[in-house]
């Protein structure tokens, strides 16, 4: 017995076949128009560079087959050259290159019997068209530029922390501002997300609260302070400048320290905030020197520091791994101002604590005096 093949077309119609033809070749449609005047842009669907081409034809291009099996057949295109990204913006020299291919459209051949607007347009008979389909085109490329142009000027902004003042170091730091930091360009105001922590009085951001903090205490604080003491006499230009500072070394390969306070500018003969004599603290990697109450250096700090090499802001490493890497993880003790990775103390800390912190070495050395203990 012979199976019956039904046609599951049938069933729907001949009206819905037709919608649905209908819908496809419209939609075939505005697909293809709108590739034919993108740039080159990569398809989603699937998954090919797309580039713009001049193989598309219209329906009204349509002639009888010449040939068996040929049911249409389309007038032949000329080879067009790529237009190119950046054309040129003199709108002399486009019109001179008009007016010579008007003169020269004449003197061409015209093909038997098969001439179309399509031709038309592409030998150049109407020069109106033509310009007025470059002035479409110019404006089309000169949109482009312009976007183009903005992505580049957009790229030029990295990463903020490289135009940082200073990176977060400590928390709950009641000492003076930027001990020993290089005063670099101020940030450019973007949004970063990953620091919402911001700053209600200059709206620098951080990535946590004891940044934010340190920030606090060590620039704002620290100049309010500068305000109250007035100086009597201009301050002059310190040997060096702080800028792209670079340690000199002596012969012997050691940092030579700096012999004036790279906050008031003084010497250890005259401290210029308070006006008495104090002995320099020197970082032993870049050779800044500080005042003790100028770095705002409890007593225990004044005596810790001269114990051990003594790091400033901007070089401080941890002591237990070494390395400043992933300084937003830093923890200074107030007792010593060394400082360590919070992931590399035992057991390691997820969160800075609230209030003092003091390391175990100096809990060992001070016991109940350390400030860690003076806050509880």
């Amino acid at each position: 017995m012979a199976t019956v093949i039904h046609n599951p077309l049938k069933s729907l119609g001949d009206q819905f076949y037709k919608e649905a033809i209908e819908h496809c070749r419209s939609y075939n449609a505005r697909l293809c128009a709108e590739r034919s005047v993108r740039m080159p842009f990569l398809d989603s669907q699937t998954g090919v560079a797309q580039n713009n081409c001049y193989i598309w034809m219209e329906k009204r291009h349509r002639q009888p087959g010449q040939a068996a099996g040929q049911m249409y057949t389309y007038p032949a295109r000329c080879w067009r050259k790529k237009r190119r990204l950046h054309p040129p913006l003199d709108p002399q020299l486009r019109l001179c290159e008009l007016r010579l291919e008007a003169e020269l459209a004449p003197k061409r051949e015209v093909p038997p019997g098969e001439a179309t607007a399509l031709e038309a347009l592409l030998r150049g008979d109407s020069l109106l068209e033509k310009k007025n389909s470059f002035n479409k085109e110019e404006e089309t490329l000169l949109e482009i530029q312009r976007v183009l142009e903005a992505e580049e000027n957009g790229d030029g902004f990295h990463d903020d922390e490289d135009f940082e003042l200073d990176t977060p170091k400590r928390k709950n730091r009641n000492r003076g501002k930027n001990r020993g930091s290089r005063r670099r360009t101020e940030p450019v105001n973007i949004d970063d997300q990953d620091k919402p922590y911001v700053c209600d009085i200059c709206g620098k951001r951080y990535k946590n609260r004891p940044g934010l903090s340190y920030h606090y205490t060590h620039t704002h604080l620290a100049e309010e302070e500068g305000e109250e003491e007035k100086e009597t006499e201009m301050a002059p230009s310190p040997p060096q400048s702080s800028d792209n500072h670079k340690p000199q070394k002596g012969p012997d390969g050691a940092v030579i320290p700096n012999d004036y306070c790279d906050f008031c500018l003084g010497d250890q003969d005259s401290n210029r905030k308070t006006g008495q004599a104090e002995e320099l603290v020197s970082c032993s990697d870049c050779g800044r020197s500080g005042h003790p109450t100028c770095l705002q250096f409890t007593e225990n700090m004044m005596q810790a520091v001269r114990t051990y090499q003594w790091q400033c802001i901007e070089c401080k490493s941890c002591s237990l791994c070494g390395t400043s890497e992933n300084d937003d993880q830093l923890l200074f003790c107030d007792d010593c101002d060394r400082g360590y990775h919070m992931y590399c103390l035992k057991p390691a800390m997820t969160q800075p604590p609230e209030g003092s912190w003091s390391c175990h070495l100096c809990l060992d050395l001070l016991k109940d005096k350390a400030s860690a203990y003076g806050e509880a």
